[in-house]
């Protein structure tokens, strides 16, 4: 959990009603927009720039813990200030009024997630499904689990969180060993977040953080492995922001175990997919990814399982790609060019590189 700033409790907000139409243009932070987000203004009195800013991230923190701090530095760097004091003694001392346009979803009392996971990238991404929209939230690295045992491809639903949680080692011969009590040093974490009653596998945090950051990152019984920073984040924003049937703030600095099954309104969807290539666009220009077929279901024998959904396993193949590309980058260009950018790819690209796709084109020129 981010430190609060003491600032924030002593700062004056003035939350305006009137609206003004807000709108990403990042393609990349939003899948699918169907309406114009509004923003509010959220004005700030202070006696700095600085203090103001500190208020205003300290309240967006602790109002939506899974805000990122690249938007809370856009809305900061969007701030308009105005002089609304002046001292009668001293002309040169002013007091401030900065104002900031908050996007409304981050406002938002209650909210709806969806996180979802792509088993051989090793990352999943966070959404808010606010209103029509399906708004881009933030993207974390994960450990998922090893060939034997398996993350499974699905559509699931987070239907329990566990706070500081008991591991029992699921080895084979491990079953008489006692449980690991909670704590840091504890495989799990300090919470966890259940999706899927069938094949026991949750999202949790983890005692070997470093792994997070390793290339290859299927190393787990099957559950998948979190940041701790991130899934406490994660806990703050279940508590804050989902259940609001029962009031679990006690949680939040609790090390006590204990577990709490949400309310079917509470139930937030997990999709979990097996795709090992990806299209997408940032500040640089339009990319493309490879992931390696960790569990060699380009072999369609290792696809017959009762807890996986092929339907959800999505291959690099010429057909694939051609058809996100069209999707996510566009039709510029003619099927012959892309045919030829395709198969570039599929011979001269390796896995987990980002690929600016003017490059390639330069390449193949």
């Amino acid at each position: 959990m981010r430190e609060k700033n003491i600032k924030y409790y002593l700062a004056i907000f003035i939350l305006f009603l009137s609206a003004k139409s807000y709108s990403q243009n990042d393609n990349s932070s939003i899948i699918e927009q169907k309406s114009r987000l509004e923003s509010k203004q959220l004005s700030v009195e202070a006696g700095s720039m600085e203090e103001a800013n500190n208020t205003i991230r300290s309240y967006l923190i602790d109002n939506f813990p899974l805000i990122t701090d690249y938007t809370i530095e856009r809305i900061i760097s969007g701030r308009t200030t105005e002089i609304i004091n002046k001292s009668e003694t001293d002309k040169t001392s002013n007091f401030y009024k900065y104002i900031f346009n908050i996007p409304e979803n981050y406002l938002a009392d209650t909210a709806k997630i969806l996180w979802e996971l792509n088993i051989p990238e090793f990352r999943s991404n966070l959404y808010q499904l606010y209103k029509q929209d399906t708004i881009y939230l933030d993207t974390w690295n994960n450990v998922v689990g090893t060939n034997k045992d398996k993350t499974y491809a699905g559509y699931f639903e987070a239907f329990k969180i566990r706070n500081w949680p008991s591991w029992k080692d699921p080895e084979k011969g491990k079953e008489e060993l006692p449980p690991t009590p909670p704590g840091p040093k504890n495989p799990l974490g300090l919470f966890a977040v259940h999706y899927d009653e069938s094949s026991l596998r949750y999202f949790h945090g983890t005692n070997k953080p470093k792994l997070l950051n390793s290339k290859m990152r299927n190393l787990s019984h099957g559950c998948v492995r979190n940041e701790n920073e991130n899934i406490l984040k994660m806990k703050e924003f279940i508590i804050k922001k989902v259940i609001k049937s029962k009031d679990l703030s006690l949680w939040l600095d609790s090390k006590k175990s204990m577990e709490y099954y949400l309310e079917k309104s509470e139930r937030f969807p997990v999709r979990i997919l097996y795709k090992t290539y990806n299209f997408s666009k940032d500040d640089t220009g339009p990319y493309v990814e490879l992931y390696k077929d960790i569990y060699n279901y380009s072999n369609p024998k290792y696809l017959e399982d009762k807890f996986n959904d092929a339907s959800l396993v999505f291959l690099s193949s010429k057909q694939n790609l051609v058809k996100e590309y069209r999707i996510k980058i566009g039709n510029d260009l003619n099927e012959d060019n892309l045919e030829k950018l395709i198969n570039y790819i599929l011979k001269n690209c390796g896995y987990y590189e980002r690929y600016y796709l003017k490059d390639l084109i330069f390449q193949m020129n």
